[in-house]
């Protein structure tokens, strides 16, 4: 009886190795089965959020909200795309740009964290200069400006001005104008508050100095509210819009 009962424990501990040996492929066939399932989920998000490429005219960078933006535009039509990722600002106004970016879920503060869908920038590159850029390589020294010292303009303000009036000169068909910028001659503007019927716009006076005289060759009305910039026709005593 004794020999018999080791035989069975015998057969009781080759049974229990043999399952915990079955256990331990399972538990490795589980481990391989939940890779390939996160292999999968990651290629789904992928999928979801694929990454679109297209060439575009830059617009501007506006870093004042809860996320930085960079606005570009195809045609008539404006796109903004969060740009976050990215500390560079050297991009100017016009230049033409491969823009690459994906489609994610981003939360707006304040707003109980509500989320909502927005284009978000992978890449971004310059192909070609602008006018802008074509002026300052041209040009290559900064517009003088003035105001009224009174008017208590923020620093902000004031280059949001100067980037419009520079973006003005590089693409204006005004021929004396032209002629400056050619010539490296001294191209400053003023500032000031003007009402026009019953509408209060921003007075520019872009103009030229020569021998301690201002001559003002264009003036330029910009409406704040609808940010919007408009070349003075003084003969017809009208307002035309610029096209920014």
């Amino acid at each position: 009886m004794k020999v018999q009962l080791s035989n069975v424990w015998k057969i009781l501990v080759i049974c229990t190795i043999i399952s915990c040996h079955a256990d331990s492929k399972k538990k490795n066939k589980l481990t391989v089965a939940d890779t390939n399932k996160k292999t999968i989920e990651v290629k789904k998000t992928v999928e979801n959020n694929p990454h679109k490429t297209d060439t575009m005219e830059f617009v501007g960078y506006n870093d004042d909200g809860d996320y930085f933006l960079l606005t570009a535009r195809r045609k008539d039509k404006k796109f903004s795309f969060v740009n976050d990722g990215s500390d560079d600002r050297s991009l100017l106004k016009g230049d033409t740009i491969a823009v690459t970016w994906t489609t994610d879920t981003i939360y707006i503060a304040g707003d109980g964290d509500t989320s909502q869908k927005a284009d978000k920038l992978v890449s971004v590159a310059k192909l070609k200069d602008g006018n802008v850029s074509k002026f300052r390589k041209a040009y290559r020294k900064p517009l003088k400006y003035h105001w009224p010292q009174e008017e208590n303009y923020s620093k902000p303000y004031l280059d949001q001005l100067y980037t419009m009036v520079e973006y003005y000169v590089a693409n204006s068909k005004n021929e004396l104008l032209q002629q400056l910028v050619k010539n490296k001659e001294e191209i400053n503007y003023s500032i000031e508050k003007q009402t026009r019927n019953n509408k209060e716009y921003v007075l520019i006076g872009i103009a030229s100095s020569a021998e301690h005289r201002i001559n003002t060759i264009q003036w330029l009305y910009f409406d704040n509210e609808a940010d919007k910039l408009y070349e003075y026709d003084l003969p017809n005593d009208k307002l035309i819009t610029f096209d920014r």
